[in-house]
């Protein structure tokens, strides 16, 4: 009787496992996002841009050549964007989903306000 009684408490606690466990993760992928910031009108190259994934947590900055790189880890599921803000100009942002097969030479170009 002790042995029945050992073996279904076995059973109850390793079914509460089962059904208490984690839901499994989306997949995550690493994303590296580079490329250069600009003033369309006169074409100079803009630095101390600040490049932004809410989403993700992370924050980069142009060069003083207006490059930049950022390493985003986003969820396969996740609508992240980048967001390019400096003082003097307009705020742009950019879906993941826009920038596509350009991630590794991004020309990103921000007008005065």
């Amino acid at each position: 009787m002790k042995r029945i009684l050992s073996i279904l408490l076995l059973l109850v606690i390793c079914a509460g496992h089962l059904l208490a466990g984690e839901r499994p993760k989306a997949a995550t992928r690493t994303i590296m996002i580079s490329g250069r910031v600009s003033d369309p009108k006169s074409n100079e190259l803009l630095a101390g841009v600040k490049i932004e994934c809410e989403a993700c947590g992370k924050v980069a900055y142009s060069d003083l050549d207006g490059r930049f790189f950022i390493y985003l880890q986003v969820e396969s599921s996740q609508n992240a964007a980048i967001e390019f803000t400096q003082v003097g100009y307009a705020a742009k942002t950019l879906k993941l989903q826009e920038i596509g097969a350009n991630a590794g030479n991004l020309e990103v170009s921000l007008e005065q306000e």
